[in-house]
């Protein structure tokens, strides 16, 4: 069974330690098996990234 990591946000998986287009990972995979993948849930650094950026930003209207 293939194990694939997505972000729950943007929906790229992660292969290695790139996070990659869905598409680009779908083409890889079929053309090498047969198995249907086993999909993992994850938060990605880019939208971990700008989920902390809202955060901040809101806290400081708030405090503003």
């Amino acid at each position: 069974m293939i194990e694939l990591i997505v972000c729950s946000i943007c929906l790229r998986v992660r292969r290695g330690s790139e996070w990659l287009d869905a598409e680009r990972v779908v083409r890889e995979i079929s053309s090498c098996d047969r198995e249907l993948p086993r999909l993992h849930g994850a938060v990605c650094d880019a939208c971990s990234e700008a989920i902390s950026r809202r955060r901040e930003s809101s806290q400081d209207a708030v405090a503003a």
